[in-house]
């Protein structure tokens, strides 16, 4: 008798603590890595794919350089477009082992004569910066401002 007493607030207890469990269990199945300690999960590498491009290099393009200039200073075009003959596109992507993601680009016009005509380009780091993003002993770069006031122009335009 004495049992069946404490049986139904056992079984009410054990109710709920079970389907707080499932509620719990969801989240943890659509985000394990929350779950699961860090000395656990796998070791995912950093990813670099592209043309690596500092802002030391895109202080040297120059307007009039030949296309043999601009590869022998920015190395080959990751995109070279067949539709686009008068554009390059120099794209570099890194993907760190923790998911973030960084896309940088420079493109690259030249005229019929195939000599720079213009170019864009978002913030490029400058040679240290890009060591330390490659070792990852930083995550992120401030772009610095020293731009000459005419590469500024070119870097925007287009």
């Amino acid at each position: 008798m004495q049992f069946q007493r404490f049986l139904a607030p056992a079984a009410l207890l054990l109710l709920t603590t079970n389907l707080t469990g499932c509620s719990s269990m969801a989240d943890a199945w659509e985000n394990p890595t929350d779950y699961i300690p860090y000395f656990l999960q796998p070791y995912r590498a950093d990813v670099h794919q592209g043309n690596l491009v500092t802002s030391e290099m895109v202080n040297q393009l120059e307007e009039g350089m030949t296309a043999a200039q601009v590869q022998f200073l920015l190395g080959v075009p990751l995109i070279r477009d067949q539709f686009h003959r008068y554009q390059w596109d120099y794209v570099y992507y890194l993907r760190r082992g923790n998911g973030e993601e960084q896309l940088r680009r420079l493109t690259v016009y030249f005229n019929d004569e195939d000599r720079v005509k213009s170019w864009t380009s978002d913030a490029m780091p400058d040679e240290e910066q890009a060591d330390q993003l490659i070792l990852g002993n930083i995550r992120n770069f401030a772009p610095k401002e020293d731009l000459p006031k005419d590469k500024a122009k070119k870097e925007t335009s287009e």
